[in-house]
């Protein structure tokens, strides 16, 4: 044992050559593990050469002790385990980035941030009320931002979550009709066991049919009955929602949310535009 604290030693102070042909770097997270390779004379931790630990020498005894790189791994083994998890959530690449934290706060939209910031801490509670949540504002409020800011938060805490775009999941589940392999219940069905689903711009369509307002009514229903949490995103006001999806709808989703809450303040995605036109200049 001695023998390899001095060569580790020596290793780290660069008074030999590594004399590995490449190693692998483990990551662990949560149960989860992958490993990464890393080619002669490359490191993940130029300090301890990737042996995890520091190797030094004090009145002639090599003294050894861990070093921070396995921290840093740990850390990036969770974010990519979440980023999994998002992905595996239906979160599309571009809002898995979307957190409270890097929310664009303001007077005007600082009570939907805190009524959502609230709402996935204290998601353990409504898990078991089935407590949900609506937010609703005109394009370009941060809706979405904040929706996945919650799924990112419950999925963080070890929920199961599931967030969908209303007129691709209608899109998806006619598309089964048609198909030899796939069942509309295979879709429903992981629907109605998350502990979350998220569903995206309930109003994106100006005019539903008859059809799609009765699987919006079943998901919302399914949901219900089963006393789980459902977080819905809208433009459009009560009074619209009623006038095109049905009084049922709207019904089940007060007595589920309670209040909708709004989400006001300026169109970020103009402000965005706006100022990448200046960028130009």
């Amino acid at each position: 044992m001695e023998k390899i604290k001095r060569e580790r030693l020596a290793l780290q102070r660069g008074e030999i050559s590594d004399p590995r042909p490449g190693h692998h770097v483990r990551f662990d997270a949560g149960g989860d593990t992958y490993w990464r390779f890393y080619p002669p004379g490359r490191y993940f931790c130029r300090r301890c050469l990737d042996l995890e630990k520091i190797y030094q020498e004090q009145d002639g005894v090599v003294v050894v002790t861990p070093c921070s790189c396995v921290e840093k791994r740990r850390q990036e083994a969770e974010k990519k385990q979440l980023e999994n998890k998002l992905a595996a959530a239906g979160l599309r690449k571009k809002f898995r980035s979307r957190t409270f934290e890097n929310f664009s706060i303001t007077e005007l939209n600082r009570p939907a941030w805190e009524a959502a910031k609230a709402y996935a801490s204290n998601f353990a509670t409504h898990r078991q009320s089935g407590k949900s949540l609506f937010l609703v504002g005109d394009t370009g409020r941060g809706k979405t931002h904040l929706a996945a800011a919650v799924l990112r938060e419950v999925v963080r805490q070890g929920y199961k979550a599931a967030f969908v775009v209303t007129i691709e999941l209608l899109s998806d589940i006619r598309a089964t009709y048609q198909s030899e392999t796939k069942t509309e219940w295979q879709i429903l069905q992981p629907l109605k066991d998350v502990d979350l689903l998220v569903l995206d711009d309930i109003s994106a369509l100006d005019q539903y049919s008859d059809w799609e307002k009765g699987k919006i009514f079943e998901l919302i229903n399914m949901r219900y009955e089963a006393e789980k949490p459902i977080l819905v995103t809208s433009n459009k006001m009560v009074g619209w929602i009623k006038d095109r999806l049905g009084k049922k709808v709207v019904d089940r989703l007060l007595e589920m949310c309670g209040d909708f809450v709004p989400v006001n303040g300026d169109n970020y995605r103009e402000r965005i535009a706006f100022q990448a036109r200046c960028e130009d200049y």
